[in-house]
């Protein structure tokens, strides 16, 4: 594992001093999003110079995924900063300009800066029929609170109704980046050097705990030679491919849904009894953005989505859906606006079961079905198939399998912090403390399924081994909450 030198310009304050003339701690990040990239910017700002980023995928960004379709950005994963004043990402992208080229209306506005100027919603039953505005207005606002989309579950009635007030929202509006959220991604990531930041690789085992033996026979079975072997240390991240990298500390930023799939082979020592608990008892499961574009719009000027409201209520008695009928999850299509940015374009939303069912389709299908949909809905059976698609898979990706975490009937926010609280627990232990730190959005008690959550969950488990070296070097005097 290289380190990264010290450049000129760095920050010149006791820790930092203490760190040169000390053995640089080895810290390995796991995850190139949000958490895992602030966490290592807050690091290497601090005088940590040995810092290693592994990331399982090839690109950075985690569940932030803007994609360049013709002449505008689709966003894939993230799309909204949530809250203005106080909300870190919102004062990342208003200090590097990002939003300069969003009008004072759709400031104002704020998530509806996506749709079309002055807009309605359509809602249409599945017999053709719009359902009069007077009617919407009764069941709207309810409607648009409790939608399982937006809670990323999939049924409200598997997310827990004490917890539900466990999640803040921070005031003002909901904005987008037009030139795409991954802006913000680069933004994190352009002062880490690029030897720090190692893609296309995953992690098959964690090792804590070890004893200098213990790593180094974790360190032979994978064939590595002695003189590329660093000084022993009590965590040991073995890679899928083979290679080990010792460390001191270990921030963990894996998804939830990945701990859910992983965790019992990912650690070893297992996680303890509780830590395992609170990933099982946790929720997270999919929501799936389906874009179609088209060659002319068969919607009206006014209409700003167009939503589906299923009329045979027989059909809706079961939690899921048969196999064959995932596409009666999806629940509505938004219209992106304006035009001149987004050509003719619809966004549809489906989530849980259903949305992994899609998935598994191929785009011709979805394409097929969405059309057929949108015909049924309106009654108009001359809409065209769209001339183009794009849907996002993050259900199953292999090293994210979900999108967002919720508070799911028997979770609680204890379970939130359990998660978050590092290896090994006992503060009386001789072992070296902070082994294996957790970070990700759902970690974050208050902002879980948001990207400020994450980016401060990476803040803080930066934190955490920031104040224990200081603490340690004597630089401040107080005891670290380890």
């Amino acid at each position: 594992m290289q380190s990264c030198e010290i450049s000129s310009d760095s920050t010149d304050d006791p820790l930092s001093r203490a760190l040169r003339r000390h053995r640089q701690p080895r810290i390995v990040v796991i995850g190139a999003g949000l958490a895992g990239l602030t966490a290592t910017k807050t690091l290497l700002e601090n005088g940590f110079t040995n810092v290693t980023v592994l990331e399982a995928s090839d690109r950075i960004g985690g569940r932030v995924q803007s994609i360049q379709h013709g002449k505008t950005t689709l966003e894939l994963g993230a799309t909204w900063i949530h809250g203005a004043n106080g909300n870190p990402i919102y004062h990342l992208a208003e200090e590097n300009g990002l939003l300069e080229h969003t009008t004072e209306e759709e400031r104002s506005v704020g998530r509806i800066s996506l749709y079309a100027k002055n807009g309605v919603a359509h809602y249409q039953t599945n017999n053709g029929k719009r359902i009069p505005k007077d009617l919407v207005e009764e069941f709207s606002d309810l409607y648009n609170e409790v939608e399982s989309c937006e809670s990323s579950s999939p049924s409200m009635d598997e997310v827990s109704l004490s917890e539900f007030g466990e999640w803040t929202e921070i005031p003002g509006a909901h904005h987008v980046i037009p030139v795409g959220f991954i802006k913000v991604v680069e933004i994190l990531a352009q002062d880490i050097p690029s030897r720090v930041l190692r893609l296309s690789k995953p992690v098959r085992r964690i090792h804590w705990n070890c004893s200098s033996q213990d790593a180094e026979e974790i360190d032979d079975q994978a064939d590595h030679n002695q003189d590329q072997r660093p000084c022993p240390s009590p965590v040991c991240v073995e890679c899928e491919d083979a290679e080990c990298l010792l460390a001191d500390h270990v921030i963990v930023t894996a998804s939830l849904g990945f701990l859910k799939k992983a965790h019992e082979t990912l650690f070893s020592p297992g996680l303890p009894q509780d830590k395992a608990q609170a990933i099982q008892k946790l929720g997270i499961s999919t929501t799936d953005k389906i874009f179609l574009e088209f060659a002319e719009p068969f919607w009206s000027p006014e209409c700003n989505s167009i939503q589906f409201v299923w009329e045979d209520e027989a059909q809706l008695e079961s939690q899921a859906y048969p196999e064959e009928l995932w596409y009666r999850k999806i629940c509505s299509f938004d219209v992106l606006y304006p035009p001149e940015r987004y050509g003719h374009m619809l966004s549809g939303w489906i989530c849980g079961e259903e949305a992994l069912r899609m998935e598994r389709c191929d785009d011709e299908t979805v394409a097929e079905i969405c059309t057929e949909l949108l015909r049924q809905f309106t009654g108009n059976q001359n809409i065209p198939k769209p001339r183009r698609i794009l849907r996002s898979s993050w259900g199953s990706n292999p090293y994210i399998r979900g999108s967002y975490s919720f508070t799911q009937v028997g979770s609680s926010g204890r379970d939130v912090e359990r998660l978050a609280e590092p290896l090994p627990y006992i503060k009386n232990t001789k072992a070296p403390p902070l082994q294996v730190l957790f970070a990700g959005e759902a970690t974050h008690r208050k902002y879980y399924s948001t990207t400020h959550g994450a980016l401060l969950s990476g803040q803080r488990e930066a934190n955490r081994l920031i104040e224990l070296y200081q603490y340690s070097f004597g630089a401040e005097t107080t005891k670290p909450n380890v």
